[in-house]
């Protein structure tokens, strides 16, 4: 954005001026006063749109944009308000950790840009000698101050809510973690357990002579109580060997 035809500013301005206006700042030479200022910034966009505001010597305040000038410098700051107020009630409403980034990914900028804008008004509030042009600058700086604290409140609300939500995934993960181990252990002591009979049927099920066809019943009792005995130990095993992990650990 070029500087607005029809200002006749000193050439010690226009010099540090140029056609995409740069960073929020305040130029003074020759009792001219001029305002680099920032819209608000839109989400997710770098770009910055400037708006100029002078104030000549024992002149009204002049702006880029249509309207009064000094109403269009309150404007600008009532923006930003705005804005913040309605960010305010995005994040009362969310609900969820995207909900919730959101406002905290347009907050962000905005809050930069309010901050910036209000320590521009600050240094600009110094320099007039006209004491009306320094009561509107102060008019404009009290509101922007407060715009300030309250994104810079709301930013790190934001913040804190989406910490909390991702704290609290890991937790219900955590959890999640641990009941899949305890029942992927119990699935592995059952396994345990009647492996070692499932083994001993397997092998007594071939159609192979083994000799023990025709051994009295006791011997069927003696092979069963074996085969839990022998799974039960590696049950054992098995336990003492994720304690010793999770004692490890």
């Amino acid at each position: 954005m070029k500087i607005p035809p029809g200002w006749d500013l000193p050439v010690e301005l226009r010099i540090h001026i140029g056609d995409r206006g740069g960073h929020q700042r305040e130029l003074e030479a020759d009792g001219h006063l001029v305002l680099i200022l920032h819209r608000v910034p839109e989400t997710k966009s770098r770009a910055r749109e400037p708006v100029y505001f002078w104030k000549p010597p024992e002149h009204e305040w002049r702006a880029s944009g249509r309207g009064a000038s000094k109403a269009q410098l309150m404007k600008l700051v009532e923006e930003y308000e705005l804005t913040v107020l309605r960010l305010s009630e995005m994040h009362e409403a969310g609900e969820t950790a995207s909900q919730i980034f959101a406002v905290l990914e347009h907050i962000t900028p905005v809050t930069r840009a309010i901050r910036n804008l209000t320590e521009t008004l600050r240094r600009a509030r110094r320099i007039p000698e006209d004491q009306d042009a320094r009561r509107d600058l102060q008019q404009v700086l009290d509101l922007a101050q407060e715009v300030t604290r309250n994104a810079e409140l709301l930013q790190n609300d934001a913040r804190h809510a989406l910490d909390y939500q991702i704290a609290m995934q890991s937790e219900i993960q955590a959890r999640h973690s641990r009941e899949v181990e305890r029942a992927t252990h119990r699935l592995n002591a059952m396994a345990a357990v009647f492996l070692p009979l499932t083994a001993v049927a397997s092998v007594f099920g071939m159609n192979l002579r083994s000799g023990l066809e025709e051994s009295p019943a006791w011997i069927f009792w003696l092979v069963l109580v074996g085969g839990i005995a022998a799974g039960l130990f590696v049950s054992e095993i098995l336990t003492a060997v994720k304690l010793r992990g999770q004692n490890s650990g």
